[in-house]
């Protein structure tokens, strides 16, 4: 929601597959580390350190204009703006919760009794 493309730089856990959906599903953000220049392992003394320079250069590439930063940038906008709409009164986040909401709302009716209205 925030608008910006990222760079990924996973390094335990879950952040491997949050990195393949940003890149690969999203396309809101680019590896910093290339594809197969270095280990990447959950055990961090299987960690390899990514030079300052190599670091450097792939951010530069990244913020140059025209590069894959301004088509990445224009996907975050479009993509911002639904996740906005999504959760804006009466869109389909807001009215799955609201739905959500009622549904405990009846469900906790029917076994204690009434409940205050939020």
């Amino acid at each position: 929601m925030a608008g910006v493309p990222v760079l990924t730089w996973p390094m335990v856990f879950e952040q491997f597959i949050t990195e393949r959906f940003v890149t690969k599903v999203l396309a809101i953000g680019e590896r910093l580390w290339p594809e197969g220049a270095g280990v990447r392992s959950t055990r961090s003394e299987e960690h390899e350190l990514i030079p300052a320079d190599a670091v450097a250069l792939a951010l530069a590439r990244f913020m140059e204009p025209g590069g894959a930063r301004d088509a990445m940038r224009s996907r975050v906008k479009e993509l911002s703006a639904k996740a906005r709409a999504a959760m804006a009164e009466g869109g389909s986040s807001h009215r799955d919760l609201r739905s959500m909401i009622d549904d405990l709302m009846e469900a906790g009716t029917a076994v204690a009794g009434p409940v205050l209205s939020i």
